[in-house]
């Protein structure tokens, strides 16, 4: 697995492609495009160059609930641009399924994916329907002949107290190599629509590649991350976002800070 930004967390984890069990409970109601601008700068130990990031990302509300996330990532890490662009659709399928299919496309070397499909099922749970399960398949092909697939597993639960709890972990086979490698993960999500939301995030476990140089490469070690988004509307259509996070493993350690605007209408 490859720590590679696509649908980036920063802003909102209950909006994005990788938590889409936030897709679980749509209000026909809400604003039928949200347009989220973000940028990022990264400072990292041990000698190695300050990254920095924008993304651009359109949220499209579609008739009967079905929505289209679509994601332009342009990003500077170690020394080297690249990017991503992405386009998720996520349609009901009954009233308790639900599912998201992904598609991806990058440029820039090994830290982004050339290619990348995935595909997930949903399915809530509950008198109200507060559990949210995912199950999900994918597969990434990298530069030099490299690649990875696997599944990645979830579960959100929707408390009576404007929060929302989820847990899930992702199990990856990286090649050449056949290299396993598993990253579980936790977050909380506080606050309502239109007011602020709150979100922590934390992870913890392995990674198999990452590209750090263009001759240097870290292969199957540990890394962790700690992360908050804070999403505060100042009007009833707009308002400000604000993310940081701590990633470290034995090589660096990486600190991120960023902010953005969203509109919707």
């Amino acid at each position: 697995m490859r720590n590679t930004v696509v649908f980036t967390g920063a802003v909102l984890t209950a909006a994005l492609l990788a938590s889409s069990t936030a897709m679980a409970q749509v209000d026909v109601s809400s604003p039928r495009i949200t347009w989220d601008l973000a940028t990022t700068h990264s400072q990292l130990s041990a000698g190695l160059p300050d990254g920095e990031s924008v993304n651009l990302r359109a949220n499209i509300a579609l008739p009967g609930g079905d929505s289209l996330l679509a994601e332009i990532l342009d990003e500077r890490k170690f020394g080297e641009r690249g990017g991503v662009v992405a386009l998720a659709y996520t349609g009901n399928i009954s009233p308790i399924w639900y599912a998201t299919g992904t598609v991806v496309a990058g440029h820039g070397g090994p830290n982004w994916a050339n290619a990348k499909i995935d595909a997930q099922i949903s399915r809530k749970w509950l008198s109200e329907q507060q559990l949210v399960t995912s199950i999900a398949g994918f597969r990434a092909e990298y530069d030099g002949n490299r690649s990875d697939e696997g599944l990645r597993l979830s579960a959100a639960l929707y408390l009576p107290v404007a929060a929302v709890l989820e847990a899930g972990i992702t199990l990856n086979v990286s090649q050449p190599g056949r290299v396993d490698s598993h990253m579980p993960y936790a977050s909380l999500t506080l606050g309502k629509e239109g007011q602020q939301y709150f979100v922590l995030r934390a992870s913890s476990g392995t990674e198999a590649y990452q590209a750090i140089g263009s001759t240097a490469q870290l292969v199957n070690f540990h890394s962790q991350s700690l992360g908050t988004t804070w999403r505060y509307w100042l009007g009833p259509r707009w308002g400000v976002t604000a993310q940081a996070e701590h990633y470290r493993n034995p090589t660096y350690q990486r600190n991120t800070l960023g902010v953005g605007l969203f509109a919707q209408w």
